[in-house]
C-alpha cells in the first residue's frame, strides 16, 4: 500500500461500506466520497482509519500530509523516506 486510497480500499476489504466507515469514524457521510474524487484522504481521516484496521496511524498521517503537499523535490525526497521506511 502506498497511498491513502490504498488504505481506504484495504479498510473496504474488511467492511465494504463507506457509509459504515463514516459512521464508525464519526465523519460526514460525504467525506469518503469526496476523498475518492480527490484521490486522497485527509491526515486526520487517514490516521483514524489506520488505527481502526490496525495499521500504523503515524505512518498514514505522514503519507496523507505528503499527498496534500505541492509536488517538488522536497515532496519527492519525503516519499522516498516513507517508502524506504515501509520496506524496513
Amino acid at each position: 500500500m502506498h497511498t491513502t486510497i490504498d488504505l481506504l480500499n484495504k479498510a473496504n476489504d474488511i467492511i465494504p461500506s463507506d457509509a459504515e466507515w463514516c459512521r464508525r469514524l464519526a465523519i460526514s457521510r460525504t467525506t469518503l466520497a469526496v476523498a475518492r474524487v480527490r484521490g486522497r484522504l485527509s491526515p486526520t481521516v487517514a490516521g483514524a482509519l489506520a488505527e481502526q484496521i490496525n495499521e500504523d496511524p503515524k505512518h498514514w498521517v505522514a503519507v496523507a500530509a505528503i499527498e496534500a503537499a505541492p509536488s517538488g523535490h522536497l515532496t519527492d525526497h519525503l516519499w522516498s523516506l516513507i517508502h524506504s521506511e515501509a520496506k524496513s
